[in-house]
């Protein structure tokens, strides 16, 4: 017979009772009194199902709707650049595809809504059924639940046995009597000695007849029971039935011994309580037995209560961050998921061994760890205090390990800058101290939750390298220097912007010649250049994976030509257009000792020290070239400036700098430190000369706008000079050695011809040349040579001084012929040029103009022309019998002269006469007159007398003159006049004719 299925049956089982409902219907029923009924058997409805229909037409606008939407997103991405045809066409054809396959859906839908109310009975068919059969599956389970709880109900069967003896003898039985009538209560003594005859039975058969286990030798008697004690498990209370020695032992009660406390369920402990005498009630297991049974449990029931702290763990702020496993009798606890490192998990299980015990194996990222020993505390049960001391464990080995790399990859570089510290179960106060900066510090730590590394004290560049070591932790050193190098360069960045220094971040250099010129581990530099300082030199800060160092170093650019892209661009600052290349000429390290702490006193100093660097090796490169020896010592004395900064003095042979013997043969160049002005440093240059300078003086030479300064006692003499840093002061050098030897020369002859000098310094010299006038010159010092369009010296003469006439001979005689020729042009015309003045004087306010010219021919010829009377008077310096004499000619009277009138004639007979006087300082020379410089004045006077007389009567003969021309002019005039009246009337008289011939 073939198998069916419980669904065939019951379809079979309706078909048969449809079909005797049927015949039944058919089939007459008839009544006791033999009449027919009619009797219908109706079946019951069936419920209605209607939850969760959808109207079809819904669907199908759906579908439409739906359709319609990605279309217009085709559309729309078809639109977009880019794409091929191909790729179009793809787009499309998945378009058509799927919509097609939603339609066909919609199909399917559709024909099987033509038998939508079929379909509906069928499905409620289907539900009644399965309702059916659930109510028949529960028909047995609930039949034998009310068969059990009508045990409770039974009454018991009658005793007929006591019954008669109770009615036959009145006298039951003692043992049956014991189900109905309680024993009378003990008094107190005889409960005391019941306890103490239970006691002396039990220790007489514990210390005698049991094997009690090693474990169990904790126990002690008292209230009638025994109690075992296994410390951090469990109490254990045992007590006897019996006196016999072969009875069993019984457990009175179970009290656990960890915390937290655990309350045993009731049926729980019944259970237990079952098994554990049973158990006691085997000769061969007894008390053994017991404690491996309650050891066991113990054991299993700690493993469940830290699986349940665990999962308590995972709903809170450890969600998503532990996953627990438990494999039979051992609970597996993952940490920090999702840390970028091999998987890390504990496993709490029991070991084997006498006796088993609850131990915690550690893998850590997959590796078994067993040289440290994950402690637990069995007597306080906590899953959190566990996995927070493995965390801090593995914590205290990544900082550990990542301390020990950071060592190993940079060793001396990380003295003092590595600080760690660790914690045995709290994980936030286990960190490694990391010394960034002088000034900054940063703290490492793993955040236990999570296992990603949190930095302290956040910035833009502590976030970029937390991110980077949480996504590589492996590369965690690397960033971490580069963070420290980062933070570094931006706190002197920032510290030397704030100072005034210019932050040079578009320079780029050729890898050859950062090789050549920088440290060859340099992986980060930070250039700059003090504001004023020259373009071509810069300080660069270097920072290697052992150490940091400042460097001077100067530029060149490079030509267009000759550029290639073989560059290095800093690394701190991404620029799309590359700068002007710039080839590095030299660079010098600048020597610092200690720790290098870049604050603003730091920067300071390095200024000072970068600008006497530079200052020296410019300086250094100027000698070379004029090959001059030199050398470098270190300074006598500190720098006054700052007692940290100590640059060595530059010595240089004087013989071989200039060729002069007037000075001793060494010269120290010290830098003396910064300028007021931004970019200049101060340099001093010290010498000596070789014999003392008293022939100064009390000439003061210190004044404050002189840059150089003598002490005459000794000849020392010390020259400052004020210049932007990276200029050479070697030939402004030469220029002040020059100027001073010139200098000492010229005072030298002012003392020699007993002048009194007011002003002596290297820029001016000003002396008195007379005292009755008091008359003074000034000599100012140019610095020029003579070949250029500025003199080297400059004459300056006050207003009123009467050389002012002569002074631009004195000025070509200055630069010329020198100081000594000056001087003596001054003193030996100075009679002359006060002569002149008096001559100008005293001319009358209201005469011509041109009556009287001074003109200087030269410093020992001077001429007076009087123009008005066109004559001339030469003045000529000349030296008789080691005496100067003045001598006065008369250039018309000489020998071949020729002079257009008969006046001027006897005008050069008047100067004869004076030819043939002579005064006081002065005597005639027939042809001229001489003059001593006292005789001048007297002299001059006379021969202006003389002019001023003769051109008298010169005026008035030209005057009668003009007289007689103006009369003949009028003569000439009148006779004029008569004649043009004469031709005018003859004029008239023949047009007066011809106008009668005309008439007629």
């Amino acid at each position: 017979m073939p198998a069916t299925t419980p669904g065939a049956n019951n379809a079979m089982a309706n078909s048969n009772a449809a079909a005797s409902e049927k015949a039944l219907a058919k089939r007459p029923a008839t009544t006791g009194g033999g009449k027919l009924a009619n009797l219908e058997v109706r079946a019951p409805p069936l419920p209605k199902i209607d939850t969760g229909f959808v109207p079809l037409s819904e669907l199908v606008g759906r579908v439409v709707q739906h359709s319609w939407n990605n279309l217009q997103e085709l559309i729309d991405s078809l639109q977009g650049p880019g794409q091929s045809d191909a790729q179009k066409k793809l787009k499309i054809l998945n378009y058509a595809q799927f919509t097609r396959q939603q339609f066909i859906k919609v199909l399917v839908l559709s024909m099987w809504g033509e038998n939508a109310q079929k379909v509906s009975d069928v499905i409620d068919l289907r539900v009644w059924l399965q309702h059916q059969s659930m109510i028949f599956s529960q028909v047995a389970p609930e039949l034998f639940q009310i068969r059990r709880n009508m045990n409770m109900a039974k009454i018991r069967n009658p005793d007929l046995t006591t019954a008669m003896d109770i009615l036959s003898t009145g006298d039951p039985k003692l043992g049956i009597m014991k189900h109905y009538v309680p024993p009378p209560k003990l008094t107190a003594k005889e409960t005391l000695d019941t306890f103490r005859s239970i006691n002396a039975t039990l220790a007489i058969r514990l210390g005698l007849h049991e094997n009690i286990p090693p474990l169990f030798r904790d126990y002690k008697i008292g209230s009638g029971r025994a109690t075992f004690t296994v410390a951090g498990e469990f109490e254990v209370d045992l007590a006897i039935g019996s006196e016999k020695m072969e009875s069993p032992l019984y457990v009175v009660d179970i009290r656990f011994l960890w915390q937290p406390a655990m309350e045993m369920p009731a049926v729980t402990f019944q259970n237990l309580e079952y098994q554990l005498n049973v158990i006691l009630a085997t000769p061969q297991t007894r008390l053994e037995g017991l404690y491996t049974m309650l050891h066991e449990f113990c054991l299993t029931t700690k493993i469940g209560i830290l699986l349940r702290q665990c999962s308590e763990m995972q709903q809170g702020r450890w969600s998503k961050n532990l996953n627990i496993k438990q494999i039979k009798r051992t609970m597996v606890v993952q940490y920090w998921p999702h840390r970028r490192a091999p998987l890390s998990w504990i496993e709490v299980g029991i070991v084997r061994g006498e006796p088993t015990r609850l131990s915690v194996r550690w893998m850590r990222e997959n590796k078994e760890v067993k040289d440290e020993q994950v402690p637990i505390d069995t007597d306080n049960l906590s899953a959190p205090t566990l996995i927070k001391t493995v965390i801090a464990m593995h914590t205290k080995y990544i900082l550990t390990n990542l301390k020990d790399r950071l060592v190993e990859k940079f060793g001396e570089r990380t003295a003092g800058f590595l600080k760690l510290r660790t914690h045995p179960t709290d994980t936030f106060e286990s960190y490694l101290e990391i010394q960034l900066t002088p000034h900054r510090q940063c703290k490492i730590l793993v955040e236990p939750v999570t296992g990603m590394f949190a930095l302290q004290q956040p910035s833009k560049l502590v976030t970029y390298c937390e991110e980077g070591m949480n996504t590589n932790p492996a590369m965690a050193p690397n960033l971490i220097f580069k963070l420290s190098f980062n933070m570094c360069r931006e706190e002197v960045e920032n510290r030397a912007q704030s100072t005034g220094w210019e932050i040079m971040r578009t320079l780029a250099f050729s890898r050859d010649d950062i090789k050549k010129h920088l440290p060859s581990a340099t992986r980060y530099m930070l250039h700059m250049r003090r504001k004023g300082w020259s373009k071509n030199w810069i300080v660069s800060f270097i920072q290697e994976d052992t150490r940091s160092s400042w460097w001077v170093t100067e530029l060149k650019p490079v030509a267009d030509s000759e550029r290639n892209l073989n560059i290095t661009v800093d690394p701190h600052n991404f620029i799309h257009n590359l700068p002007p290349l710039w080839n590095i000429v030299t660079s010098q390290l600048l020597p610092m000792k200690g720790e290098m702490r870049v604050d603003y006193r730091f920067l300071e100093n390095l200024e000072k020290m970068a600008a006497g660097t530079i200052s020296h090796y410019v300086n250094c490169r100027e000698l070379n070239n004029l090959e001059t020896q030199y050398c470098f010592r270190a300074p006598e004395t500190p720098s006054s400036y700052s007692t940290a900064v100590r640059i060595p003095d530059l010595y240089v042979r004087f013989s071989s700098l200039i060729k002069a013997s007037w000075g001793i043969d060494v010269l120290k160049i010290c830098f003396i430190g910064l300028s007021p002005k931004d970019g200049e440093c101060t340099l001093i240059v010290i010498g000596r000369t070789k014999e003392p300078m008293t022939q100064l003086g009390e000439t003061n030479l210190t004044e404050t706008d002189s840059d150089v300064s003598f002490h005459p006692g000794s000849g020392s003499y010390a020259i400052r000079f004020n210049v932007a840093v990276g200029s050479p002061i070697i030939s402004g050098i030469i220029e002040k050695l020059h100027r001073i030897e010139r200098l000492i020369a010229f005072v030298r002859v002012i003392r020699q011809l007993k002048l009194n000098c007011l002003h002596v310094s290297l820029g001016r010299i000003v002396f008195r040349y007379s005292d009755v006038p008091i008359l003074q010159a000034e000599i100012r010092f140019t610095g020029h040579t003579t070949t250029s369009a500025t003199p080297s010296m400059q004459l300056i003469l006050p207003r009123n001084v009467p050389h002012q006439r002569m002074h631009q001979h004195l000025q070509n005689a200055l630069n010329r012929q020198g100081l000594e020729v000056v001087i003596k042009s001054l003193l030996s015309t100075l009679p002359l040029m006060l002569a002149f003045d008096a001559l100008e004087s005293a001319l009358p306010t209201q005469a011509p103009p041109d009556t009287l010219f001074i003109i200087t021919r030269a410093l020992d010829w001077f001429r007076l022309e009087y123009r008005r009377f066109n004559h001339v008077l030469d003045f000529r310096l000349r030296a008789r019998r080691g005496c100067l004499w003045w001598y006065v000619t008369d250039p018309a009277a000489a020998e071949g002269s020729t002079f257009p009138s008969q006046l001027e004639r006897r005008m050069c007979e008047g100067l004869k006469a004076v030819w043939e006087e002579s005064g006081d300082g002065w005597q005639g020379l027939r042809s001229g007159a001489a003059a001593e410089c006292r005789g001048v004045l007297p002299l001059v006077r006379r021969l202006h007398a003389v002019m001023m007389e003769a051109g008298a009567a010169q005026q008035k003969a030209r005057m009668a003159q003009m007289q007689q021309r103006a009369k003949l002019q009028q003569a000439q005039v009148q006779q004029h006049q008569q004649a043009q009246q004469a031709q005018q009337a003859q004029q008239a008289q023949a047009q007066a004719q011809a106008q009668a011939q005309k008439t007629t």
